[in-house]
């Protein structure tokens, strides 16, 4: 969501206590040495602005209200400590300034310090298992450390440093996991500062370790891996850098080229392949996974309200997919992992992508209703092409940044406003991500462009390709494993029953499709091309289950159906049953097979023979698109069989009974109903069916 220009926001949130002097730079128009000085005459006002505490200093930011959520609006709060919008965001700014003006200007090394002094008083009290890089330990660490190489100031670096130690050992304990918050962001910076600590082991140490922990977190969908970082009101695991696969992916291809091992290119290939599933040609874009209408309603704690328009079945179905163009969603950020894709491994998908990515950046800032912030704003988008124009070669792409600088600096800083920030309503703002210290940081970069990203973060002379690589034997076992999460059930039964399934390994390289949407076509082809009817039917009845579960993962689209399903659930004791039309839940599926097949492959295999027939049933049952499998009994099967259409309990039991009993024998009614009824509460409490208003309108 972009800001508000100027003259949509409120002028009572637009003051400030420090007015602007105006001041126009000596420096020709759209030179370095202009950028120079409007970021320094951003970093003296930020600097000025500082609040201090003995020797540490923080400011005063701008944060949503917390308190009156559904306002949407910025009130004053005292910055953290962090790098988003806190004060090491803040002082590492004005130390990259402070060296790129020639290392004069004492107020800014005293700011720097200073914001830098507070962030790290403030890390001891963050978790030990706060890796984020911009909201967490890991950010802290690393703008201490640089700022400590700026300065000349090996203290701060050994700092950081005593920041980063006790996370040693708690890498599976991240639930960020993306760039803002998690490992996704924090390897990359670990990678860089490395170097520069007494110790680098250590921060080597933690980011492989976070590594294994993406990898493990992943969700190893058909299409590709991604991660839930925004569960409920996304509609699918988002795409993008800031929260998506974009930027895990990023932080997997450092590992690699860090340290060779292939498993984490796998992981980068299937996160990059996951988000190109949802490319869209026409805006050369990315889409926005979350659920807007959702979003606003859990971010402004109106959850009862949200129940009660689910109950009334109202549809809260999102029409359209939303494409939003920034660093955080959308193509200018998922453009920088890329162009650092195709600088390392010169895989041409990657540069098709790159170039989508600067077509949507370039279009996106023609709207002048953008703010200039780092995070979803001007400033960030023009640092894709600010890298492209280095990766690629092609300095014209500096031109638009260029542009749009001058294009803030004429219409704001030079009329004595303040820029938009990326706040809400777009109020002043001194941070990193969202405000002034991220604009100056634009500038700066515009006029230094060695002065390091904190959008694009990279080891300090990254290599093009590892020195040396384990000859793509990790790539080859996550290949093997990844296929096996959906088909290693299939593929030991078919090698037990003495028939091929090809499953070729693939080497790295940007794949056209998953491998597990590769391993499911030519399962389904060796079944479909046996020649002998009845083996034919042996090797379909194998690989049902399998199959099944594929196909089940696939029919998910949306995500936020089955967090709105259990957010409009009635209790089991509620339930009407003798009212209630029951049905299978759309996320479930009873599968028959005619042979007990994990018995027989657990038979000793010189000592196995033919299968033979045993009725078996499994229920599926998918949580996104993770798909649960157990075994049911028969009777289960049946009453879960019987509601795969809408029924009553009468027709249910109707059903059952039509089953079970043969030449008018069988149970009888009145223990067939008790039965029945047993069976249906326990899977409505286990989430199997669903009764009455329990679905909203749309869910399937």
């Amino acid at each position: 969501m972009t800001a508000s220009t100027a003259a949509e926001r409120p002028k009572s949130l637009m003051s400030t206590d420090t007015p602007i002097t105006l001041h126009v730079p000596a420096a020709e128009p759209g030179t370095p040495e202009f950028f120079l000085e409007a970021a320094a005459r951003i970093g003296a006002r930020i600097a000025e602005a500082a609040e201090w505490r003995g020797e540490a200093a923080t400011w005063t930011v701008m944060s949503p209200d917390r308190e009156h959520p559904e306002a949407r609006v910025a009130v004053p709060a005292t910055a953290s400590g962090t790098l988003y919008e806190g004060t090491s965001g803040i002082g590492l700014f004005l130390a990259e300034l402070w060296h790129a003006t020639g290392g004069t200007d004492q107020a800014l090394l005293r700011a720097a310090l200073g914001g830098i002094r507070f962030s790290l008083d403030e890390a001891s009290e963050l978790p030990v298992s706060s890796y984020g890089f911009h909201g967490g330990r890991v950010g802290v660490a690393y703008a201490a450390a640089r700022v400590g190489r700026l300065t000349g100031r090996p203290e701060l670096i050994a700092e950081a440093q005593a920041v980063l130690a006790p996370m040693v050992g708690h890498e599976s304990e991240d639930r960020g996991l993306d760039v803002i918050g998690g490992g996704g962001g924090a390897i990359q910076a670990l990678l860089a500062m490395a170097p520069w600590l007494p110790e680098p082991g250590v921060a080597v140490r933690i980011a492989r370790a976070l590594g294994d922990n993406l990898l493990e977190a992943a969700d190893h969908e058909p299409e590709g891996w991604c991660w839930g970082t925004m569960r409920g009101s996304a509609i699918r695991h988002l795409c993008g850098y800031a929260h998506g696969s974009a930027g895990v992916g990023h932080a997997l291809l450092e590992l690699y080229l860090a340290t060779g091992d292939t498993r984490y290119r796998y992981g980068m290939e299937q996160a990059f392949l996951y988000e190109s599933t949802f490319f869209d040609p026409k805006s050369s874009n990315w889409p926005d996974l979350r659920h807007g209408e959702l979003g606003e309603f859990l971010y402004s704690g109106r959850q009862e309200q949200l129940r009660e328009r689910v109950m009334a079945g109202e549809d809260l179905s999102q029409p359209d997919m939303r494409y939003m163009s920034a660093w955080c969603h959308g193509g200018p950020g998922i453009g920088l992992s890329r162009l650092r894709a195709w600088e390392a491994l010169g895989d041409p998908a990657y540069l098709a992508d790159a170039r989508a990515a600067i077509q949507a950046t370039l279009a996106s800032l023609q709207d002048p209703r953008m703010n200039y912030s780092l995070c979803h704003g001007r400033g960030g988008n023009a640092e894709t092409l600010m890298v492209a124009a280095r990766v690629l070669g092609e300095p014209e792409l500096l031109d638009q940044p260029k542009v749009v600088a001058m294009q803030g600096w004429e219409e704001y800083e030079s009329q004595g406003q303040r820029w938009p920030c990326g706040t809400m309503q777009g109020v002043p703002d001194p941070g990193l991500l969202l405000g002034e210290a991220g604009i100056g940081l634009f500038l700066l970069r515009l006029a230094r462009p060695e002065t390091p990203s904190v959008l694009l973060v990279t080891p300090d002379g990254a290599p093009a390709a590892p020195a040396s690589d384990d000859g793509g034997t990790g790539h080859a076992a996550a290949q093997r494993q990844a296929v096996d999460e959906y088909f290693g059930r299939s593929l030991a039964l078919m090698e037990a029953l003495g028939a091929q399934a090809p499953l070729a390994v693939r080497a790295p390289g940007a794949p056209a499709r998953s491998d597990v949407a590769a391993a499911a076509e030519a399962l389904a082809a060796a079944v479909r091309d046996e020649p002998d009817a009845a083996r034919r039917e042996l090797l379909d009845d194998a690989t049902r289950l399998d199959r099944e579960r594929y196909s089940l993962a696939v029919s998910v689209n949306d995500f936020t159906q089955e967090f709105l399903a259990g957010l409009a659930r009635i209790a089991d004791d509620e339930v009407r049953w003798s009212e209630a039309r029951i049905g299978l839940s759309p996320r479930a599926r009873v599968v028959h097979a005619a042979y007990d097949w994990d018995a027989w492959l657990e038979e000793e295999g010189d000592d196995r023979g033919q299968p033979e027939p045993a009725d078996t049933f499994h229920l599926l049952t998918a949580s996104g698109r993770r798909v649960g499998v157990r075994k049911l009994s028969p009777f289960a099967a049946l009453v879960l069989q019987a509601v795969e259409s809408p029924a009553s309990v009468d027709e249910v039991v109707d059903r059952v009974e039509e089953a079970v009993s043969s030449d008018g024998q069988g149970p009888s009614r009145e223990w067939l109903e008790d039965r029945v009824t047993e069976q249906l509460r326990q899977a409505y409490r286990a989430g199997f069916i669903t009764v009455g208003h329990d679905v909203p309108a749309g869910a399937a």
